[in-house]
């Protein structure tokens, strides 16, 4: 709020997407108040990424019945921006139900860069929301976009930018905060990273460091375990499971080689950022912990 007061641009980076969630619905709720976001809210039915890596779309351990599966290009008999309910999984396949209600069988291999996967939810949004687009759609939106929301009318939103996204397009999700692997290549005024005690093991060198060095001349952390943190940003991961495959392997070493000479002193500005947090009291404890100590009160 600080940020958009001083007509500042700034960037809240989480390490989970359960984080991300959390965030997001307080930043909301900070806005409502704030009278920023106006207007009646309505909800749409959307796809909502969950932004895996090749590997992981391949491994058939990683679904669960309930997810969708949406083609970016006609393929296996499925036709571009058709998207598919997972009904089961069975060894190297799943059985997908279609738009029709049709049954068939999807066979997991190659290909996986023509459809993402995700889950379908309903989205609350109102005039004033910042929207976060998650895939490419005729030229005229980009993966990785943030737009802000000027109106839904009907089965569309209209952008403050005078685009309108229409009934078709349904890969976006609200766009207040992104992981550090979204956040790769965006430079903001000010960074934010949440990092509870509950997402501490998603986070390691390589993640912290792409999320800190989005800042051009701010950066703030905000966790309930300071020492944990620590000792997890001062360890690497070279070590990665086999899902997580070569190519994202290969970009953290580039990030490690292309930030060494860099280390010491963003390692210098997180123990002063934890130190200006505990001053300042903005360390606070999450919602779990309250819970906890009120309990055992």
């Amino acid at each position: 709020m600080k940020a958009l007061e001083e007509n500042k641009s700034a960037l809240l980076v989480a390490p989970t997407w359960a984080e991300i969630e959390a965030v997001t619905e307080k930043v909301r709720t900070a806005l409502k108040i704030s009278g920023r976001l106006a207007g009646e809210e309505k909800e749409l039915q959307v796809f909502d990424s969950l932004s895996w890596t090749e590997a992981q779309k391949r491994d058939a351990r990683q679904y669960r019945p309930g997810m969708a599966i949406h083609f970016h290009r006609t393929a296996y008999g499925f036709d571009k921006d058709e998207t598919v309910a997972v009904v089961a999984v069975e060894n190297n396949s799943l059985t997908v139900q279609c738009p029709d209600g049709s049954e068939v069988l999807f066979q997991l291999g190659q290909g996986s860069a023509l459809f993402d996967v995700g889950e379908k939810r309903e989205l609350k949004m109102a005039a004033g929301d910042k929207l976060l687009l998650q895939s490419n759609w005729q030229k005229k939106f980009v993966n990785g976009e943030l737009v802000e929301v000027k109106a839904v009318q009907g089965d569309s939103v209209l952008l403050a930018d005078g685009r309108v996204i229409p009934a078709e397009y349904r890969t976006f999700t609200h766009g207040y905060a992104v992981t550090s692997h979204a956040a790769q290549g965006k430079t903001v005024d000010e960074v934010l990273l949440v990092a509870s005690s509950r997402s501490l093991p998603a986070i390691n060198q390589e993640q912290f460091y792409v999320s800190i060095s989005r800042g051009r001349e701010r950066c703030q952390i905000f966790t309930d375990d300071a020492e944990m943190l620590r000792s997890h940003v001062t360890h690497s991961s070279a070590r990665l499971a086999a899902v997580e495959a070569m190519p994202r392997r290969d970009f953290l070493q580039t990030i490690l080689q292309r930030g060494n000479r860099f280390l010491k002193r963003f390692r210098q500005r997180f123990a002063q950022s934890i130190s200006t947090e505990r001053s300042n009291n903005e360390i606070k404890p999450t919602e779990h912990q309250r819970e906890s100590y009120h309990s055992s009160v």
